[in-house]
Order: C-alpha cells, then sequence, then structure tokens
C-alpha cells in the first residue's frame, strides 16, 4: 500500500502517456501536415524500380518506411492488404513498385481515409535516372518539402490529370508553414504533360 499522500507507480503510469501521444497525433487537426507513406515492393521488383522507391523515401524522410520483403499486393484487385499494412503502419499514403512482363516499371500511388482505400493511380515509369545519378546536387534538407509546377492546360481541364495532380499533393505534404523563404526552398517538382499539344492539333483537325 502506498504511503498517504503519494500515488502509486507501476506499468500502466508509464503506457498512459503514450496512450495520450498517439491519441492525440491521430485526431482532426485544422491544418493538416505530413502524411507518413508506406513504400512497398510487389511480387517482383526489378533494380529500377527498387531505385524509385529508394528516391521516393529520401524525398519524404523523415516521413517515409519501406518494408524490405516483396509483397503479393494487387490493390486494384483486392484492396483489404493494403489497407492492413497501411493502418498497421499508420500510413495513409503509399507507393507500390513492381515488374512484369505486362507492365514493366510499374508505380501505383494512392491513399487511404480512415483505414479505408481512397484512390489509387498506376503510372508506368521510362527513361529513369535516380538523384544519386546527378553529381554535385546538394541533398535536400530531412523534413523540407518541395514546390511543385505542374505545366500545361491539362491538369485542369482533364478530370483524370486532376485528380493525379491532388494526389501528388496530398502525397508530398509537408508541414504548414506561414512564410516561405527562397533560401529555405532546396527542391521543385515539374509535372509536365507530355504530347498534349500534339493531341489538341489532332483533335482540331478531326
Amino acid at each position: 500500500m502506498a504511503p498517504v499522500g503519494t500515488k502509486a507507480s507501476g506499468k500502466n503510469d508509464k503506457v498512459r502517456p503514450k496512450v495520450a501521444r498517439y491519441l492525440s497525433s491521430i485526431e482532426p487537426k485544422l491544418h493538416e501536415g505530413a502524411k507518413p507513406s508506406l513504400l512497398l515492393k510487389g511480387t517482383k521488383c526489378g533494380e529500377t524500380m527498387k531505385s524509385v522507391l529508394t528516391d521516393l523515401r529520401q524525398m519524404k524522410a523523415p516521413n517515409a518506411k519501406m518494408l524490405d520483403k516483396n509483397n503479393d499486393i494487387h490493390p486494384f484487385e483486392d484492396e483489404t492488404s493494403i489497407e492492413f499494412l497501411t493502418s498497421k503502419n499508420d500510413s495513409p499514403t503509399f507507393a507500390i513498385g513492381s515488374t512484369n512482363k505486362k507492365r514493366p516499371d510499374n508505380l501505383v500511388l494512392g491513399r487511404t481515409y480512415d483505414g479505408q482505400l481512397l484512390d489509387l493511380v498506376e503510372l508506368g515509369v521510362t527513361n529513369y535516372k535516380s538523384i544519386q545519378s546527378f553529381r554535385g546536387v546538394h541533398k535536400k534538407r530531412v523534413g523540407s518539402k518541395p514546390m511543385f509546377s505542374f505545366v500545361g492546360d491539362g491538369w485542369e481541364q482533364n478530370a483524370d490529370h486532376k485528380k493525379l495532380q491532388n494526389l501528388l499533393i496530398d502525397w508530398f505534404r509537408g508541414e504548414p508553414v506561414n512564410n516561405m523563404a527562397l533560401i529555405g526552398l532546396d527542391h521543385v517538382i515539374v509535372c509536365t504533360i507530355a504530347g498534349e499539344r500534339a493531341e489538341r492539333s489532332g483533335a482540331e483537325r478531326s
């Protein structure tokens, strides 16, 4: 029995602050901050896609986690596995890199909300150059977030492109800031819709 005026301490007293911090971290916020990302290798993952996932982890650090093992995950066919892994790792955004004959160097980006799959986008990777292949480039500071530049009218006019734009901004979302100093900007991501002019010219001729 504890003496009068004192409080008995035990294992539960140490656990409660951890539970309180966790509950505080997942409760709704007025200004949403950086979203952790989970990076996964598909059933087969070639060297190019391994490099893509490694670079994504570096760009998202410290808000990114990559699992070492390959995963037999097909979110377009069955979302239960990806929902389980993202919930287990507290990562509402994710990326899956895979390589196969039908879809070589394939990247799937997605996000969940309240533990359920919300968005999925499948992208093909071509002519990829890793961050390591550029010499003399300064590394981004850990925790810094990028500036985005979307080139082309299609980002606003095409519903699929607009969905991808929203997903990319959400995927790379960092901590909210009130002001931005150019000296603190260390990386810019430029997204261009290739072939937009040719497609428009063809539409005008038809």
